[in-house]
């Protein structure tokens, strides 16, 4: 009996453990990552037409806990980038006179539009405006604050789009801020400022608000560059609509405008589509973009699309993606 009930005991005990430690290790390790396999055809923009399957992304992260610090390793392999694994986040986060604070490579505070992962994106992939403005993956160390409906952040770094094997200029340097405000009934404002000293001065910001209500989303981003040539030439604009269906089945449909450089066509895109989540971590996204002018100027990154000479072209994309 006395065994008996030492085994009830001991049961009962490992049921509100992960492991059976004494105490709670001070290292914690998580592995985490997404995978996107995709298909596209695009009819040419003037050049040669395509029909190919690719793998755009496919990451494998590693994050965790020091004491009382975090960190954050990733790196990915990319037909983009002939198949060679590539580190894409390196950093540490902890706290510092009650702020958050932040240093290694990541993903500067500016721009709403590019984020971490291209997932946080409703089509999959970032726009052409983000791919073109956003500020990418830069070294550096960042601050920030969350005071409830306020959030602040600040970053001093290398400049955007200097991630670990970029070219960077030895003076160069950026910084960058962002607000944002979020109400009780759904809408959030958001705005960003950053400067860049390199061969030429470089200032941008960016405005953005974002509304939800049930399955109801909708959002519109502006940004705006400084080239040593003004505002003027160098802007770009973005508005998302998106309806939860059902509880699998999200329809949206994607507006983009803008122009990146004198002389170049104005970017007029409008991409329509639906996602499809097949289980919990796997989507299924498919979208069929139409460019009404050619994309001229633009940093196409891994969209599909051609950065093209003429009107007209368009872009079928289907793709899977795997989060865990």
């Amino acid at each position: 009996e006395s065994i008996k009930s030492l085994v009830r005991e001991v049961l009962a005990d490992a049921e509100s453990r992960a492991s059976f430690q004494g105490e709670p290790s001070p290292v914690t390790l998580d592995v985490s990552g997404f995978g996107i396999f995709r298909w596209q055809y695009n009819t040419g923009g003037g050049l040669d037409r395509t029909n190919e399957f690719s793998l755009p992304y496919e990451r494998l992260e590693f994050s965790g806990k020091v004491y009382d610090w975090g960190y954050r390793v990733s790196g990915e392999f990319s037909d983009s980038n002939s198949g060679s694994f590539d580190l894409v986040d390196a950093y540490v986060t902890g706290s510092v006179f009650s702020l958050d604070f932040q240093a290694g490579q990541f993903v500067t505070p500016f721009m709403k539009g590019y984020t971490d992962s291209p997932l946080d994106q409703v089509t999959g992939e970032y726009s052409l405006v983000a791919t073109t403005f956003g500020q990418g993956r830069s070294q550096g160390v960042s601050f920030s604050k969350d005071l409830g409906d306020l959030s602040l952040s600040a970053s001093y770094n290398d400049g955007f789009n200097t991630a670990n094997g970029a070219s960077v200029i030895d003076n160069e340097w950026g910084m960058s801020l962002r607000a944002e405000y979020g109400f009780d009934f759904g809408l959030t404002l958001g705005a960003g400022y950053a400067y860049q000293s390199s061969v030429f001065d470089y200032s941008t910001y960016t405005l953005d608000a974002t509304y939800t209500n049930g399955g109801f989303l909708a959002s519109v981003g502006w940004v705006a560059a400084d080239l040593d040539t003004g505002y003027s030439d160098n802007y770009g604009l973005v508005g998302t609509l998106a309806y939860q269906c059902t509880d699998e089945l999200q329809g949206f449909m994607q507006y983009e405008n803008g122009r990146s450089g004198s002389g170049n066509s104005d970017l007029n895109l409008l991409t329509v589509g639906a996602n499809y989540d097949l289980a919990k971590g796997v989507r299924w996204t498919n979208y069929v973009g139409y460019a009404f002018d050619a994309v001229e100027g633009w940093d196409t990154y891994r969209s599909g699309w051609n950065s093209s000479s003429t009107d007209g072209e368009v872009l079928v994309t289907s793709q899977i993606s795997i989060s865990f």
